[in-house]
């Protein structure tokens, strides 16, 4: 009987929490949802980055109908999330009717942006800045860092310019405002890139030679690779993740892309990437240096 009654509670509070029970110390299982957003969760703590928004510019994957009300309803496994993070505010990262609901529909969950990301939605969705308890504001200078702590998960946001689209010798990207987060779940450390290119990556690291970047987990986007080799090698040096996760990478290079992972595995075979909305990666770091 006393094992009928534990088992009852363990299934019950399995299904009231699913958090706890499917992911294990020193694991982070990652959830794609399109382009640049994930869904990321650790033992204690779920965030969403760059996940809410309807627009690819016909050339990135978006989220379907059926997906963005699934986060929006907080239903598994978008339950329990600790914090919503965004990078930037092009639309293939950022609907604001979107993040507007979901921060009216879950008044707890903070926003981690920038100011320009906010006032962008606020500019679509007069009113947004009544929801100002729930910002998380970072907006570092060029080129600077910027930190806050939000609830026991500790934030870096890096001005890292976003990457370049030039017509008639303008950049068409001048005024975009990126920023790159490193984050720290349950002592899992992850660096989400945002959209830069590696004149911008080393612009930043130029201007930061004092410090050290240190991360478990970098999530980049995939045309900081374009030089090969060398560029991953960079990457590796500064960074020493564990584990990359590309992004952002075109539906119609996702072959060319496939590809070239195959030969930059043979420096670092520890590189994924996914193709469709839902895919999921368990990684575990317990026996990792």
């Amino acid at each position: 009987m006393r094992r009928l009654t534990f088992i009852i509670v363990y299934l019950t509070i399995c299904s009231l929490n699913t958090l706890f029970c499917q992911v294990k110390p020193n694991d982070l299982k990652i959830t794609y949802i399109a382009n640049e957003g994930f869904l990321l969760e650790t033992i204690n703590h779920k965030i969403l980055i760059d996940a809410l928004f309807s627009e690819g510019y016909g050339a990135f994957h978006v989220p379907d109908k059926d997906l963005n009300d699934k986060i929006l309803k907080a239903e598994s496994p978008f339950d329990n999330v600790s914090l919503y993070m965004l990078t930037h505010y092009h639309k293939d990262h950022c609907d604001p009717e979107l993040i507007n609901k979901y921060l009216s529909k879950h008044k707890t969950i903070p926003l981690v942006a920038s100011m320009p990301s906010i006032v962008y939605i606020d500019g679509n969705y007069f009113g947004f800045i009544a929801k100002k308890e729930q910002f998380r504001v970072l907006t570092p200078k060029p080129n600077k860092t910027l930190s806050i702590r939000v609830g026991d998960i500790p934030v870096k946001a890096y001005a890292i310019k976003h990457l370049s689209m030039y017509k008639n010798d303008v950049d068409l990207e001048e005024l975009m405002f990126n920023v790159a987060y490193q984050f720290e779940m349950d002592g899992i450390k992850i660096f989400h890139s945002g959209d830069i290119e590696m004149n911008t990556f080393k612009d930043f690291l130029s201007a930061n030679r004092d410090k050290t970047y240190k991360v478990d987990i970098a999530f980049l986007y995939y045309n900081l690779f374009k030089a090969g080799k060398s560029d991953m090698e960079l990457l590796i040096k500064e960074l020493q993740p564990k584990y990359i996760v590309l992004m952002h990478i075109p539906i119609k290079k996702m072959e060319e892309i496939a590809e070239k992972t195959e030969l930059l595995k043979k420096t670092f075979p520890n590189i994924l990437f996914f193709r469709n909305s839902m895919e999921t990666a368990n990684i575990n770091l317990y026996n990792q240096n």
